[in-house]
């Protein structure tokens, strides 16, 4: 189930990656949705019906954003509340303790980019690992290494500049839950692909 939930993330990349290269140009403020995919999905049976909802949305949500980090990292969300998924995510350090967005707001990419580092065990530059992945830095490190593509910490993302940003995280370093990516044929090389070299992880500053 896992390789087709991964495979469903990669061919909605390929099939949107002109529409959300545009997106990420121009940028996608914050929104707050009137429901979170997961609702509608939220059985491990569902995984693939998840991302196919996800990748059509406007604004990725806060509750959607873990569920899939949850589903990353694990390679299944043991969670079923958006109360649980924030106090799991608090005591896994993913998220700060003031935290306290709404399930439906638009997850911003600062704290998106917190988390991603912390999955792909990115170490950055001198001031991040003095200070840690805070949004700002972590945000800095995922641009420099071409894994975030024009955005600001503020800023939120739609499923398909999601699903993007996921793909070349995983070509950057693999994350904890995603090893079925390396079991696809022709990873990387399907007709408009984005795929493209990216430089070592981190940086000296």
């Amino acid at each position: 189930m896992h390789s087709e939930l991964v495979r469903m993330i990669r061919r909605a990349v390929v099939a949107g990656c002109a529409a959300a290269s545009l997106a990420c140009t121009s940028g996608c403020e914050r929104a707050t949705s009137t429901y979170s995919a997961v609702d509608s999905f939220e059985s491990s049976e569902a995984e693939l019906d998840f991302f196919e909802m996800l990748e059509k949305s406007q604004s990725v949500t806060n509750n959607d954003a873990l569920h899939t980090f949850f589903l990353l990292a694990d390679t299944e969300d043991h969670w079923v509340t958006y109360e649980e998924r924030v106090a799991e995510a608090k005591r896994r350090t993913w998220l700060s303790e003031s935290f306290d967005e709404p399930a439906n707001e638009g997850a911003t990419v600062g704290w998106i980019a917190r988390v991603a580092c912390m999955l792909a065990n990115v170490q950055g530059g001198l001031s991040m690992r003095i200070a840690g992945p805070i949004p700002r830095y972590a945000v800095r490190e995922l641009a420099y290494a071409q894994v975030l593509v024009g955005k600001k910490e503020s800023q939120g993302f739609t499923g398909l500049e999601f699903v993007d940003f996921l793909t070349r995280l995983d070509r950057m370093t693999h994350l904890a839950g995603a090893a079925a990516l390396e079991q696809l044929p022709g990873k990387g090389s399907e007709p408009g692909s984005v795929a493209t070299p990216l430089p070592p992880v981190g940086r000296f500053e």
